[in-house]
């Protein structure tokens, strides 16, 4: 498959809504140890309009992961899952170490967000190496 199969929407549109949906479960698993980390006070309102902003962000790591893949040697389950754990070790968790480092954060706190995202950044390969 090659950079066609990058363009269909349909399997980035199912990985996000997947995504989102192990995001807030994550979340919800790791609600107390994830709030008291970074000091927060009060367990932060669900609305609306953030979760759809969250939506649209899976979304678009979901399209760049596939076109990534598409781009680099196709669409398969194994460069899928390849592509999306070297992006999630050699950027997304390497950023947010940095990040985190420089604002003196708890360890706990990067242990609960990169595992999120290794895990969004997983189940995202795999719908796209499913789908296609």
């Amino acid at each position: 498959m090659g950079l066609a199969a990058a363009a269909n929407p349909i399997p980035a549109l199912v990985a996000a809504l997947i995504a989102l949906g192990f995001g807030f479960l994550w979340h919800r698993i790791f609600e107390r140890r994830w709030m008291t980390a970074p000091g927060y006070e009060g367990k932060p309102a669900l609305k609306l309009a953030p979760l759809v902003i969250v939506f649209l962000a899976y979304f678009i790591i979901a399209s760049m992961l596939a076109g990534l893949t598409a781009h680099i040697g196709g669409i398969t389950l194994v460069n899928a899952l390849t592509n999306a754990l070297l992006v999630w070790a050699g950027f997304v968790l390497a950023a947010m170490v940095v990040d985190h480092s420089f604002e003196a954060r708890p360890r706990k706190l990067t242990l609960i967000n990169g595992g999120h995202w290794l895990g969004a950044f997983v189940i995202m390969a795999v719908v796209i190496g499913v789908m296609g």
